[in-house]
Order: C-alpha cells, then sequence, then structure tokens
C-alpha cells in the first residue's frame, strides 16, 4: 500500500491537488471532491508504478502536512504492483514491433520502451509498444551522426 497526503484547494470551479511528494512539483485536478479523490489517487498510482518499471524504491512520502495553499490536506492510499501494467514478454513485444529480442532489451536500455524482469522474463509495457508503433520511422538503419571536430 502507497499512501500520500495531497492539499485540496479550491480554484474556480475546480479543486486542484497538490502532492506532498518528494521530487514531484505536478499534481492534477478534479471538477468536484469526489472527482479530485479519484484523480489523486490515479496520479498516486501512476507515479508508483512508473518506480516499479524502473526498478527504483518508491519515495516514503511525508505525512502530518500543513496546508501551504489555504486548502485542506486529504490523505490517499492506493495499492499498487506490476501486475497492474498491461504487459507482454519481450518476446511477444518482439513479435508486435518486428525486431529481435535483442533489439527490444536495446530500447529498453535506451528507455524507448518501459520493461521489468519477472523471474528470467522480461516485461515490456503495451503502453511503450503502442507509443513505439505510432512513431513514424524511417527505412533502413538508422544514421550515426558525424562528430565534429
Amino acid at each position: 500500500m502507497y499512501v500520500c497526503e495531497f492539499e485540496f484547494v479550491q480554484d474556480g470551479e475546480f479543486i486542484l491537488c497538490f502532492p506532498f511528494f518528494p521530487g514531484r512539483v505536478d499534481g492534477t485536478q478534479g471538477e468536484d471532491f469526489d472527482d479530485a479523490v479519484e484523480m489523486s489517487a490515479d496520479w498516486l498510482k501512476t507515479i508508483v508504478l512508473d518506480y516499479l518499471m524502473r526498478g527504483e524504491e518508491v519515495p516514503k512520502p511525508p505525512l502530518g502536512n500543513e496546508p501551504q495553499r489555504g486548502g485542506g490536506i486529504v490523505t490517499i492510499a492506493v495499492e499498487a504492483t506490476l501486475s497492474d501494467v498491461p504487459a507482454i514478454t519481450a518476446v511477444e513485444a518482439a513479435g508486435l514491433l518486428g525486431v529481435t529480442t535483442a533489439r527490444i532489451t536495446q530500447l529498453a536500455k535506451a528507455g524507448a520502451l518501459d520493461s521489468w524482469k519477472v523471474g528470467r522474463t522480461r516485461m515490456v509495457s503495451m503502453e511503450s509498444i503502442q507509443l513505439r508503433l505510432a512513431e513514424e520511422r524511417k527505412a533502413g538503419r538508422p544514421k550515426k551522426e558525424l562528430a565534429t571536430a
């Protein structure tokens, strides 16, 4: 379970949601309180899954925060595991992208695909595969940039 406090601030027709999460200055918003809670939970789960996919430890946000913008503090908790991320194996990803599994590993190490290992099996997020498929690529091998000295 992952817990984070948010400051909810009424701003016209919206509720702005500012997380107390280490290293993050972004947030979310909702049209009403229930929507703001749902959007904050989605925000937190997305951030947590991003850390998990990168194999990094998820920071523990501080609790017991005081409002900084004149709003109220709301505590949000979510469950998140890598099994929540729609993914396929590297072999399946290679087939979809028309490349080898070695190329999938290269793309993952370069940050072009989101991937992680479950035991000895490399998993690749469907979202990163779909983004890769949507890119317009030129035929042939990419040209190496010439170094100028």
